[in-house]
């Protein structure tokens, strides 16, 4: 817990700072652009930059919509602990595990309430736009890395390679699913990135917990996962995107 802290933590700092690095950096080649007699390289670093810039724009959001998601899974988490946690020490587990949900599903432009719009662009052909964009393939991957590692630490249901891929599959549809209501292209290959990062994770895990004979909790119950996972999406859904413009209010004055 006190890694993934730190790492929160770092991201919130290192964000501003590499986004005013990119701003500045983008100032410096529109000024040089007239002098310049290579206008190609040019849009290249523009192109390039304003990818980049994108990026940490979503990160921005990312982090705007965890703590929008936080404000209502903290006090929720506290009471499944009187309920059906039954530990503190499951819940904190439990609580962090709701976190990188949050922020799974706020990266992928998972829809809310306040935006919905039915775009039906799918590509079922795999590996047609992978290999051209291996970079977004990659960090794809790395998104479901947890995923993988999370599940059979926390839960006994998923330590068998089977099950661990099958949840990655489902999740990852599920998530492709619902992006025909957000305007964005839903893609078999982001299915595949997603499945190959929670094999990863799984495999990592079982790694580190020596066959999952240690570090891994004890008693947990699959109906928790299926607790977790349904408060989270109703969160993202209904409740979070009220708080994210509240917020983005508060910082854009």
């Amino acid at each position: 817990m006190l890694v993934y802290h730190m790492l929160l933590c770092g991201s919130i700092i290192l964000c501003p700072i590499y986004s005013f690095y990119l701003n500045e950096k983008l100032n410096l080649i529109k000024k040089s652009k007239s002098t310049v007699t290579r206008p190609d390289m040019i849009d290249y670093e523009l192109c390039k930059i304003q990818f980049m810039e994108e990026k940490m724009s979503r990160i921005y959001n990312a982090l705007i919509e965890l703590v929008a998601a936080a404000v209502f899974i903290i006090p929720l988490w506290g009471i499944y602990e009187k309920f059906f946690f039954q530990s503190w020490k499951r819940t904190m587990v439990y609580m962090i595990f709701g976190f990188y949900l949050a922020v799974v599903l706020a990266l992928v432009g998972f829809p809310n309430i306040t935006m919905l719009q039915t775009e039906f662009t799918v590509n079922l052909i795999p590996f047609i736009y992978m290999l051209s964009d291996l970079v977004n393939a990659c960090l794809n991957v790395l998104l479901f890395v947890p995923f993988g590692f999370f599940l059979p630490m926390l839960w006994k249901e998923f330590r068998s390679i089977k099950s661990v891929a099958l949840a990655g599959i489902v999740a990852t549809s599920f998530i492709e699913i619902s992006q025909l209501f957000t305007g964005r292209a839903t893609d078999i290959d982001d299915i595949i990135t997603n499945s190959i990062g929670t094999l990863i994770g799984y495999f990592i895990v079982r790694f580190v917990t020596k066959n999952f004979t240690k570090r891994t909790l004890s008693d947990s119950k699959i109906n928790d996962f299926y607790l977790i996972c349904g408060s989270v999406g109703v969160i993202m859904f209904f409740l979070q995107p009220f708080v994210s413009t509240w917020l983005w209010g508060i910082l854009l004055r």
